[in-house]
């Protein structure tokens, strides 16, 4: 998902790039909730006539899918800030704060959508400059991040024409 900042404080473009959230972490909770309340029922009504190896069994499954619930909201939660202004392209990553900050100078910076040799492959977004890469885009589909590289392109041309 890609969102354009405006108002920023500083004459340029900016662009967040989030990936695509399917469940919000309340609704993942209440989902979750319910799979273990039915998982410990089943284990505990198993436990009760005597076939005692199948709750510790259901315990594992519950907390191996919470791991996964987890690990899946939390990297859901990751988001990309990307600011092209005059004389630098700023970008970070992190969660609701910056994690890390990479800055490259804008007027040896390009944006190159690298395509694999293998068509099912997907293609990878990269900001170069003086011999440094970062990838962006990682968690998008193909689809948004060829529109991200043009709106990067677009985007860095037009700050080169304000010079």
């Amino acid at each position: 998902m890609i969102y354009c900042l405006d108002g920023l404080d500083t004459p340029g473009t900016g662009f967040v790039v989030k990936p695509n959230q399917a469940i919000s972490w309340q609704s993942l909770v209440l989902v979750y909730t319910g799979i273990a309340t039915v998982t410990l029922t089943i284990g505990v009504s198993f436990y009760l006539i005597g076939l005692t190896l199948i709750l510790p069994f259901s315990g594992i499954e519950i907390l191996a899918l919470g791991v996964a619930f987890y690990l899946t909201a939390w990297r859901g939660g990751m988001q990309e800030v990307i600011v092209i202004n005059r004389e630098t392209i700023v970008v970070e990553l992190g969660r609701q704060l910056p994690e890390s900050r990479e800055t490259f100078q804008r007027a040896w910076a390009r944006v190159v959508l690298e395509r694999s040799w293998n068509s099912w492959y997907p293609s990878r977004l990269l900001i170069r400059s003086h011999g440094r890469q970062l990838e962006v885009g990682k968690f998008l589909n193909e689809q948004e991040r060829q529109g991200l590289a043009v709106e990067l392109s677009k985007a860095l041309k037009n700050n080169q024409a304000l010079n």
